[in-house]
């Protein structure tokens, strides 16, 4: 039994029954998996290898490159309390999906690929004869920009054509842009700097206070 085409998340597994997630048992949630630290009483935070680039950074430079470039200092993912929900329902649902595709013959989950110092794990793989199409699942606050930009450099790690971004209740076929790859060296050079500075628009930010004793 093959798999010709991705399915919407909702349509293949259970969503509702964590819609009613709560801050607390989200955080028990995340303790399962690896050790949580409280910073401050609305952040918190877990370790995390930023020695080699991954696609997935994209979503944290999108959002604020001076956080992303603390965060790579630090060696720890940072994150607001009330994203404790979103953080685990996602990686629940991942698991869901990729349990549910799994029974197909020519499915991979999990599947890692690295050229360089570029390394990311994609969610699922779809093997039709010699290609291997990339399917991304998404679930988080991100926006649909950087699930896309991700998912094409993943479409050019594996050389393929095209892949699918796989949602709740859609799914959308990307096609291939190696000129997204461009977005990686911008995030290298940011990486590489020995300092930034605060934003006027850090004000109100949550991490603020973290940031500004690491910049």
């Amino acid at each position: 039994m093959e798999l010709l085409l991705p399915k919407p998340i909702c349509s293949l597994v259970n969503c509702d029954d964590l819609e009613n997630l709560d801050v607390e048992s989200a955080l028990t949630e995340m303790r399962k998996e690896q050790e949580v630290f409280k910073l401050l009483s609305d952040v918190y935070a877990y370790r995390y290898d930023f020695k080699r680039i991954s696609p997935s950074v994209i979503n944290d430079f999108e959002y604020c490159p001076r956080l992303l470039w603390v965060q790579y200092k630090l060696g720890l993912k940072l994150f607001a309390k009330d994203s404790a929900v979103s953080l685990v329902r996602g990686r629940l649902l991942h698991e869901r999906y990729e349990r549910a595709v799994s029974v197909f013959d020519n499915v991979v989950t999990e599947y890692k690929v690295e050229i360089g110092d570029l390394v990311g794990v994609v969610d699922v793989v779809i093997r039709r004869g010699r290609d291997y199409i990339p399917v991304e699942v998404k679930t988080g606050l991100a926006s649909r920009g950087a699930h896309k930009k991700q998912l094409q450099i993943y479409i050019y790690l594996m050389k393929a054509r095209h892949g699918y971004l796989v949602y709740r209740n859609r799914v959308e076929r990307v096609e291939r842009d190696d000129d997204a790859v461009k977005l990686l060296d911008e995030i290298r050079r940011i990486l590489n700097r020995n300092t930034l500075e605060i934003n006027k628009g850090c004000e109100r930010c949550v991490f603020k206070a973290i940031c500004k004793n690491v910049l």
